[in-house]
């Protein structure tokens, strides 16, 4: 019988012990982050931290560090950096432990202050309430934002933002793809970008295959003008430095992400991420630990 109680206790320790380190990133996540962590947009002090690369002649590093300060107002302050021939990486990981960071030393020739309201293009694009206007060329869409299903529905970050669902623009099947990089997450009041594929004035292909209004095999994204950028770059540096785009006479800022910031994304996929950790982030320890626990639960029944 002392035998048989070992086999079982062992048994039943293993599967569990299994059991808890599949948990353990989605648990360690929720209690040392998630429940001490705003999750609302509008709450004063609640910051975020996007960075993009300018593209066009000079290459360029812009950071919109934005904080909302109340009564529907954010204070945004424009930073803009001349990379050209510097070593300058983004590394983008967003949250509260391990925030995104700057590798380099990118020379600061612009800041600006500026406090903006709801209705600015800039915080309706970066913060929206429920659609996303999208363009392509000289053709724009405005949509409700959805879950992201393909290829995946959510992150899977337990030391940052957690496994919060990834929203994107509805668009027609064949339109998705050319917006892949348009995402969002969601606070409990509002969405907040994730990514933004900038797309400025292109040349107009000769023969657009148009879906739904909008054509395709073209970059589809937001605009310099969502992002503010004639209002905050002033048009005398664009000169300067060399930054123009095809038909634009602003510079075009290619995938804004998310840097930074102390908001949680309220809508996250619990079961999704218990599930990814079973299968993928802690196999095959899990699966080891679960099966020599089974093994000798069977071994217990040549006890009797």
């Amino acid at each position: 019988m002392g035998r048989k109680k070992t086999y079982t206790v062992s048994g039943v320790i293993l599967i569990l012990l299994g059991i808890a380190i599949a948990s353990y990133p989605v648990l360690g996540y929720y209690f040392s982050t998630y429940a001490k962590s705003p999750h609302a947009v509008l709450k004063p002090g609640n910051n975020f931290v996007y960075a993009g690369y300018l593209t066009g002649g000079n290459l360029g590093l812009v950071i919109y560090n934005i904080t909302y300060v109340g009564n529907n107002r954010f204070r945004v302050k424009f930073d803009l950096y001349n990379i050209t021939g510097r070593n300058v990486t983004v590394i983008y990981f967003t949250g509260i432990t391990n925030p995104g960071k700057i590798i380099g030393n990118p020379k600061l020739i612009l800041d600006k202050t500026l406090i903006l309201n709801e209705s600015d293009p800039l915080i309706k694009t970066l913060f929206p309430k429920d659609s996303v206007t999208v363009y392509a060329l000289n053709h724009s869409k405005t949509t409700k934002l959805t879950i992201r299903t393909i290829p995946f529905s959510s992150d899977f970050s337990p030391n940052s933002i957690g496994f919060p669902y990834i929203y994107g623009p509805d668009l027609p099947g064949p339109l998705v793809k050319y917006a892949d990089k348009v995402a969002y997450y969601r606070a409990t009041d509002s969405y907040f970008a994730r990514t933004l594929e900038v797309i400025g004035p292109n040349a107009p292909l000769r023969y657009p295959s148009m879906v739904d209004g909008m054509p395709t095999h073209v970059p589809i994204g937001v605009t310099p003008e969502q992002l503010d950028l004639p209002e905050l770059i002033p048009q005398k540096l664009i000169s300067k430095e060399g930054w123009n785009y095809i038909e634009s006479s602003y510079p075009t800022v290619t995938i804004l992400g998310l840097l930074r910031t102390n908001v949680q994304p309220a809508y996250q996929d619990w079961m999704g991420a218990l599930k990814y950790s079973f299968v993928q982030y802690s196999a095959p320890v899990d699966y080891i630990l679960i099966l020599m626990g089974i093994v000798l639960l069977i071994l217990t029944g040549r006890f009797v």
